[in-house]
């Protein structure tokens, strides 16, 4: 692939087959949008189970793991939810300067490697034979706005962020985005997800993303990822969606079918490393491990949710914390 830097920015810069195809999501993600995003209706399946000893009540604590009793503890519900873990960055769905923002039309470029290679506001359209590749400085924040766009990656990830100290992408309301990849990801063995990035990425906006995966994992980050409002749906190879140090879902609208784990962070530390959290919207999961893997404390409250799994539902190596 030919590499390309957008005009306008300040410098240059195992698959044995898949088990699902991408023929059905844009009807899905449309009917979604008819029927308010209700992507699920069930409880959470194992929820189920765990408030059964607390029925009529509204939270339970399960420390251990599935089999472990339910104990009655409010306290934690209302603490989650006076906390907001949204930044003002995160809450931003317009551009600060509309006369200001960068704006790439993708339909312009040639197919290959769009570098983008500048911080701030970033107007994203049109469709792409190739890669988008973020790579700011490391103090640069990117806000990228995907305002119908459509990347197919013929080798590593569709969006990958090689550098910035993070990445906020609003799904413009009334658009649908789609990134696809290949099995192949020759010399991007370290960057294992169709959306990749190095820092803290956040999700926000009424659109709409879709993401197939056929490599591993659909959207991954090495630090944080929040994922605020819109509809996203992942089919993965391998992990759905992969906060290495966090998880965190507010009033998202999240569809996930993976071959492996539906949601995973691997880290655990202070400051909620390795929390996953899931506040309000709705989540459904199909998986062929785990539906809900947390390196540490898993809290879902204010929110509907079907999960399955072929091993566990929900597993926190720390303590899970769910409302009824």
């Amino acid at each position: 692939m030919n590499d390309m830097s957008v005009p306008g920015n300040s410098r240059d810069k195992k698959s044995d087959g898949v088990l699902w195809e991408n023929r059905d999501m844009r009807k899905r993600s449309k009917a979604v949008k008819k029927t308010g995003r209700a992507v699920c209706a069930a409880p959470v399946l194992c929820a189920a189970l765990l408030l059964a000893a607390c029925a009529g009540q509204d939270a339970s604590v399960v420390q251990g793991g599935q089999d472990a009793p339910a104990v009655q503890d409010g306290d934690w519900l209302a603490e989650r939810t006076e906390r907001d873990r949204r930044t003002k960055q995160d809450l931003r769905t317009e551009p600060e300067d509309m006369e200001k923002t960068e704006r790439v039309d993708l339909d312009a470029c040639e197919n290959g490697k769009v570098i983008l290679s500048g911080g701030g506001d970033i107007w994203l359209s049109g469709s792409l034979e190739g890669q988008v590749v973020i790579d700011a400085e490391e103090d640069e924040l990117v806000h990228l706005y995907l305002a119908g766009v459509g990347i197919t990656s013929p080798n590593g990830p569709a969006l990958w962020t090689r550098a910035a100290s993070k990445l906020v992408v609003t799904l413009v309301s009334g658009t649908e985005n789609i990134l696809t990849d290949s099995p192949d990801y020759t010399d991007y063995e370290d960057s294992p997800a169709c959306l990749y990035s190095v820092c803290d990425l956040t999700v926000n906006g009424d659109g709409a993303l879709q993401v197939f995966a056929y490599h591993e994992d659909g959207v991954r980050s090495k630090d944080r990822i929040r994922l605020l409002d819109g509809t996203l749906s992942v089919q993965a190879k391998g992990d759905g969606i992969r906060g290495n140090d966090g998880i965190y879902i507010q009033e998202a609208f999240v569809d996930i079918e993976s071959e492996k784990n539906g949601l995973r962070t691997v880290n655990q530390g202070a400051d909620d490393r390795g929390v996953i959290e899931i506040n309000g919207g709705s989540l459904s999961v199909v998986a062929g491990q785990n539906g809900v893997s947390a390196a540490s404390d898993l809290y879902l409250y204010h929110g509907r949710y079907s999960v399955n799994a072929v091993e566990e539902r929900m597993r926190a190596e720390g303590t899970a914390y769910i409302a009824e």
